[in-house]
């Protein structure tokens, strides 16, 4: 009894709590209506050819980035074009094969350009500030970023490609921890694609190869995985202002609803629009209460309003 007592004490010591969310089937399917779609055509490049990451400002702004044409693209929360930067190259307003954004913060617009190894730095009217890189090769050194997430306290979390783990920044971009590499007995990154910062002060990665959200707190400890029997190829991710997590899986062409991050609240098929969700992004439209849905796809965002909670079958 004795030797029983001590190995459950062992596992509960070296195991953290790991949460997932395993329904047999989605047990409701969420209905929304296209208010509007943005293209990319009036824009000076011209459509989108593959379109990766978008996110909102909380002037409710929308940020898109057009990988194929290495720009990030700006419009106002009237869904009118306001500004384009980019175009191939290593300059402060130029890129080389970006992959996400992170604008919540508004005063700063951060993009994870890939093969430019870099994080750059840009005000809310694009115009460029810096460019952030590893100092030297080092425990903390970082290529190919993948995804960037900057929290409320301004430390800088970046996704890579080069060890597939994540680094941690502090305000004064003084590396602070790393974690998710293959080293981790517990939260080993496969193939991550996306990350997000919640206010919670949790971080969420989409990993494909995981078929899984993979969670950590703010230190980097591992907190566990969200799953479901559906969900094939996460990719994009975002926390909404009420905590909810949103998922989109470019296989089922689904997006998953987490409550409060975890507990499963509904999946939206978008198949029936004839996309292939990349990322999404949740926001209540300015001067009223209505929720509006992002919804990223390589050739154009859609942009959705709420129906009515539908129990019986999947509806676009």
């Amino acid at each position: 009894m004795k030797i029983l007592i001590l190995l459950v004490l062992i596992v509960t010591v070296t195991f953290p709590a790991v949460t997932i969310c395993q329904e047999q089937s989605p047990n409701a399917t969420l209905s929304w209506s296209v208010v509007q779609q943005l293209d990319g055509s009036r824009t000076p490049s011209g459509k989108f050819q593959d379109a990766v990451a978008v996110d909102l400002d909380s002037e409710g702004n929308i940020y898109i980035v057009d990988r194929a044409r290495h720009r990030l693209v700006k419009y106002d929360q009237n869904f009118v074009f306001v500004k384009e930067i980019g175009g191939f190259g290593t300059g402060g307003e130029q890129f080389n094969d970006p992959r996400d954004v992170d604008a919540h913060l508004t005063l700063n617009i951060y993009v994870a350009d890939y093969n430019n190894n870099r994080i750059v730095r840009f005000d809310g009217n694009l115009n460029y500030l810096n460019e952030f890189k590893s100092r030297a090769e080092n425990n903390y050194y970082f290529e190919m970023p993948l995804s960037v997430g900057v929290s409320g306290q301004y430390d800088m979390f970046i996704l890579e490609d080069l060890n597939r783990r994540i680094i941690k920044f502090d305000r004064f971009s003084e590396p602070q921890v790393a974690f998710g590499d293959n080293t981790e007995n517990l939260g080993q990154l496969l193939n991550p694609h996306q990350l997000t910062v919640s206010e919670g002060g949790k971080i969420f990665v989409s990993d494909p190869a995981a078929k899984a959200v993979v969670v950590f707190d703010y230190l980097g400890n591992y907190a566990g995985e969200i799953t479901h029997p559906d969900l094939q190829q996460p990719k994009g991710v975002s926390v909404a202002a009420d905590g909810t997590l949103l998922v989109c899986d470019s296989e089922t062409r689904q997006i998953f609803f987490f409550k409060n991050g975890q507990s499963f609240g509904g999946v939206l098929n978008v198949s029936g629009w004839g996309i292939k969700p990349q990322d999404v992004v949740m926001a209540v439209a300015r001067k009223s209460t209505a929720r509006l849905l992002y919804v990223l796809a390589p050739q154009k965002c859609l942009i959705l309003k709420p129906g009515v909670l539908d129990k019986s079958k999947p509806k676009p």
